[in-house]
């Protein structure tokens, strides 16, 4: 219950002055990833094989075909692998990406939001709308590797090809839920209770008592379903919260109250054990 989070902080943010990466990967992943987060968006589009992802403890399958976006600031991992190689296509953007693209005629920055469903965004294409995206992707590949004359205006014009199809697409296709469990309903319930009390104490008993369960099925539930336990995914959205409120100017005294931790020492520890920088340091680096 006391475990401090460790963040892939090699993943958090795109590199310096760039607004976009994108990588083709082929490898299985048999021993699944750690639960880590962003603070931009990633796109995975499932070419060959099989992959189970796991967004805020919501499963999804990736078949061919699947397009799953992942919004910032959402916990995430791949679970293990048994089915062999899998090949994906993974783009990872700023929200200024999509900002830059939207129009009142085409609001991309709201459609992203409003037409998700709360917790990913899982479209599933075949036929046309597969080979679409297949070449719009397979060109930007080609163009990141490319030095030749226009290829910043290719590839701009590639993502806004590529966008509009996602919008066409999803407009055409209602996005599927997946079916869900009692568990994974009770585990969500949970997740949305944290997203409204990061600023308050919770225990796990206290929790318990919300949902009508008993403390161990819960813990149970949510680290098979999130990957981690409750207070340690907790821990994960506080700290989470505090880099934005730090970004902002908030000092960290204050963001510390703000995020759930009274005793500005614990939260020192636990930010300095996620991250590998103080608070203060952090915050002279990313304003």
């Amino acid at each position: 219950m006391n475990a401090v989070p460790h963040f892939l902080t090699d993943f958090l943010s795109l590199p310096d002055g760039m607004e976009f990466a994108l990588r083709r990967n082929a490898q299985p992943a048999p021993a699944g990833t750690e639960l880590h987060y962003h603070d931009h968006y990633e796109l995975l589009f499932c070419l060959t094989g099989q992959l189970n992802y796991q967004v805020e403890g919501r499963t999804y399958r990736l078949e061919p075909g699947a397009v799953l976006l992942i919004h910032p600031y959402q916990l995430h991992h791949t679970l293990p692998n048994d089915s062999g190689s899998v090949e994906r296509i993974a783009l990872r953007f700023e929200e200024s990406v999509l900002r830059s693209r939207s129009t009142p005629e085409w609001p991309l920055l709201d459609m992203m939001h409003t037409t998700a469903p709360a917790h990913g965004n899982l479209l599933q294409l075949s036929g046309l709308r597969f080979q679409q995206i297949n070449d719009i992707l397979s060109a930007l590949l080609r163009e990141n590797n490319s030095d030749e004359f226009g290829r910043t205006l290719m590839q701009q014009t590639l993502l806004t090809q590529l966008f509009l199809c996602i919008d066409c697409a999803t407009r055409a296709t209602p996005m599927p839920l997946p079916p869900v469990t009692a568990d994974e309903q009770l585990v969500q319930q949970v997740i949305e209770y944290f997203e409204h009390h990061l600023s308050d104490t919770v225990s796990l008993d206290a929790l318990a008592r919300q949902f009508y369960t008993d403390r161990y099925s819960l813990s149970r539930a949510f680290t098979r379903l999130v990957g981690c336990p409750p207070h340690t995914y907790l821990t994960q959205k506080r700290l989470q919260k505090a880099t934005m409120l730090l970004q902002a100017g908030v000092t960290p005294q204050a963001a510390a109250l703000q995020c759930g931790f009274p005793d500005y020492s614990n939260f020192y520890r636990r930010f300095k054990a996620a991250f590998g920088v103080s608070p203060r340091e952090w915050q002279s680096t990313h304003t």
